[in-house]
């Protein structure tokens, strides 16, 4: 089950890694001492939306440190980093750097989940376990957006 939570109340390390307005890609990479590389599971373009389903791993190690699930506005990117998007080669926190595009990070919600929630989804977390997470939206410094993300941390244990 999902339980809606506010930020605040995450425990650490969960609290620091996801109530902040960075990206993902950079506060994972720093926390973790590691550059990220991104696994993409799923991916599809509907409309003017990418949809993708991802794990973001350690480049060392290869752990996996992230799951997320991305609806990234196209339109708003250059035909060069709307490639490299699509592409799948890098994470988008990191392709927003490499490419220089301003943006804002804004997380809607935060949440916890049980292992029996998340058992269908590629990051096939335990029973008993807990994982933490947030909805977070990156836009422009004009407020269109760039991209709708559901972000989830693997289990300590996992992790």
């Amino acid at each position: 089950m999902f339980h809606a939570c506010r930020g605040a109340d995450l425990p650490q390390p969960a609290r620091s890694l996801l109530d902040h307005d960075r990206d993902m890609t950079s506060t994972l990479a720093t926390y973790h001492g590691d550059a990220l590389r991104v696994e993409v599971l799923r991916c599809r373009t509907d409309g003017g939306l990418y949809l993708r389903e991802v794990f973001l791993r350690t480049h060392a190690t290869g752990k996996i440190v992230e799951y997320g699930v991305l609806a990234v506005a196209l339109a708003q990117f250059a035909p060069e980093a709307r490639a490299a998007i699509e592409a799948g080669r890098k994470p988008l926190g990191a392709l927003l750097h490499e490419f220089k595009i301003p943006f804002v990070s804004a997380p809607i919600g935060f949440f916890s989940a049980d292992g029996a929630a998340l058992s269908a989804t590629p990051l096939a977390v335990p029973a008993g376990a807990r994982c933490f997470g947030r909805f977070n939206c990156l836009s422009l410094p004009t407020g269109a957006p760039l991209a709708w993300i559901m972000e989830i941390l693997p289990p300590p244990s996992a992790a």
